[in-house]
C-alpha cells in the first residue's frame, strides 16, 4: 500500500478525530497493529510510536482526505 491510500481506510470527523471505517494493519518500524473499524484517533494518540490523526492530516493536506 502507497503512504497515502492509507486515507481509504479513515473518515476525517469535523472534530478533527480520524475514524476507521475498514480493517487496516499499520506498519510502523516499531511494530504492526491491527485497526479495526470504529477506533478512533485524536491528536496525541500514539499507535506503533505516531501520532495517527497528525499523520493523517498530513497526508490528507497533500492528497485530499
Amino acid at each position: 500500500m502507497g503512504g497515502h491510500e492509507i486515507l481509504n481506510y479513515f473518515e476525517h470527523r469535523r472534530d478533527g478525530a480520524w475514524v476507521c471505517t475498514r480493517p487496516v494493519t499499520l506498519t510502523t518500524p516499531r511494530e504492526s497493529v491491527a485497526i479495526r473499524p470504529g477506533m478512533r484517533f485524536d491528536y496525541g494518540k500514539k499507535v506503533g510510536g505516531i501520532d495517527l490523526a497528525e499523520y493523517l492530516e498530513r497526508l490528507g493536506s497533500q492528497f485530499g482526505s
